[in-house]
């Protein structure tokens, strides 16, 4: 994993009491608000450090959020692809 580019968005819905009730099994607490819901329902969990932050929050165990509404610059997510050119034991 990298950390100190950007924080990363994650699809868990932020509450400052979910670990006391998540799952250790699966601890994503997930909730998909509605535009004309509270301020608060539309909190999502950013996770990592970005190039605006403080060493301590270059931990990939940093948490805190962000409005799901919101665009910001430190802000992002990383994309994963399959590698699909020729296979390592062909060299």
């Amino acid at each position: 994993c990298m950390s100190g580019n950007v924080s990363e968005w994650t699809s868990t819905a932020f509450d400052v009491q979910s670990y006391a009730f998540a799952s250790d099994v699966a601890p994503e607490f997930q909730y998909n608000a509605f535009e004309d819901e509270t301020e608060t329902m539309k909190r999502k969990v950013i996770r990592g450090g970005s190039w605006k932050d403080v060493a301590y929050f270059m931990q990939l165990g940093a948490r805190d959020y962000e409005y799901q509404d919101t665009a910001k610059s430190y802000i992002g997510f990383r994309t994963v692809q399959s590698f699909i050119g020729r296979d390592l034991k062909d060299f």
